[in-house]
């Protein structure tokens, strides 16, 4: 998906799918691998813009009468910005103010040089983490979080599978859930959601939400529950459009080619993680016990490219794309393909989306982390750190 073309990507895999009558069966279907947990649950629960919880249409009347009336508020009548799209925003000066939870924008954000601009020419800022980050050295305002083991709630995996979560330690100092942070915030602002635990909020959800109507926290003591549970009888959904596709009919998107540009950066340049990080490494980066396993950071290489260019292992190069440009050590691998580089942004001295380029899927408006171009060359004089 991280592509220019990471939309049309997914939509010939939906459409072959379809085509071979790959629906609703055993073993059929497509099943994306998300980059962290809980991020199927996120967009569940209407972390994406223009959805409301249990992917129920902003725009739609009788969507927004419900929830309208449940929260006794007055819902916008527009789509927002995706993240990405409001990095632009605030550097156009259309956003003077952002509250960023739980994401280092800094680092992971494309064109790490522009997503700091941004950052640093808002009005306010505020930044709640579990600690400090290089984007939380940017804010006005920081809100200590309680981390995951320090909540109550539910995560949902890739396979619509929700589990529960069990606090097992309480958290330190005046670090809060991000639950209670928002309510209290709300609260503060004029508005009292109502919220006074975990289960209040997920009555309300089992209220608003068709999809997890039969789902309790009650139940998820025992065993994990794949949505749809819609009755508090149902035993939830192993598989999708089993009964036919829910729609109704089956919809094919019509694609069209693109070939790869020319350009004078002859490396694709992919990005991504190792096993024993997780995103930006703001938890792992503490435990010596992983950086002893994960030492990097490395670029790593094909080797027969690195022949070519007269690269040896460990040696420091330059890295560069239409961005700008990073240092670090070369690593061979053998599994990559000729013309194709790989490295991590777990790094904080090898800030790898600072070659991300800004261009983004235009349906999705994610940016194409799997595919910057780069070129290479010696270092000699540099000085690693």
């Amino acid at each position: 998906t991280e592509h220019r073309n990471g939309s049309d990507n997914v939509s010939s895999l939906v459409n072959l799918a379809i085509l071979t009558g790959n629906i609703g069966v055993p073993g059929g279907g497509l099943n994306p691998l998300r980059g962290q947990n809980n991020v199927q649950g996120g967009a569940d629960m209407g972390a994406v813009p223009g959805s409301l919880p249990g992917y129920q249409n902003l725009l739609d009347p009788r969507v927004r009468k419900r929830f309208e009336a449940a929260w006794n508020v007055q819902l916008p009548k527009a789509i927002g910005l995706k993240s990405t799209e409001m990095i632009q925003a605030a550097l156009d000066r259309k956003i003077r103010a952002m509250y960023i939870s739980g994401e280092n924008s800094v680092r992971t954000h494309p064109n790490s040089n522009e997503a700091m601009s941004a950052l640093r020419d808002l009005d306010f800022l505020v930044v709640q983490d579990i600690f400090m980050t290089e984007t939380a050295e940017f804010a006005d305002i920081v809100l200590p979080a309680a981390s995951s083991l320090e909540n109550d709630g539910t995560f949902t995996n890739t396979e619509r599978r929700v589990q529960l979560v069990r606090k097992i330690a309480e958290p330190p100092g005046e670090a809060k859930p991000d639950w209670l942070i928002y309510t209290e915030l709300s609260r503060k602002l004029g508005l009292d959601m109502g919220f006074k635990s975990v289960p209040d909020i997920d009555d309300e959800r089992a209220s608003l939400v068709p999809s997890w109507a039969g789902i309790s926290l009650n139940r998820l003591q025992n065993s994990s529950l794949q949505w749809p549970v819609t009755s508090k009888e149902s035993m939830g959904t192993e598989i999708l459009h089993v009964n036919g596709v829910m729609r109704g009919k089956a919809r094919f998107r019509p694609l069209s080619w693109a070939d790869v540009p020319i350009s004078d950066y002859p490396y694709a340049l992919i990005t991504g993680r190792y096993r024993e990080q997780y995103h930006t490494a703001t938890m792992t980066s503490r435990s010596h016990v992983i950086q002893e396993l994960s030492p990097g950071p490395y670029v790593e290489m094909n080797p027969q490219d690195m022949v070519k260019e007269g690269m040896l292992e460990d040696e420091l190069i330059n890295i560069s794309s239409s961005n700008g440009s990073i240092r670090a050590r070369v690593k061979s691998n053998e599994n990559l393909h000729s013309g194709v580089m790989f490295t991590t942004f777990h790094f904080s001295n090898l800030p790898a989306n600072i070659l991300t380029t800004s261009e983004l899927d235009p349906l999705t408006k994610t940016p194409a982390y799997k595919d910057t171009r780069v070129r290479i060359s010696k270092d000699t004089n540099a000085v690693y750190v």
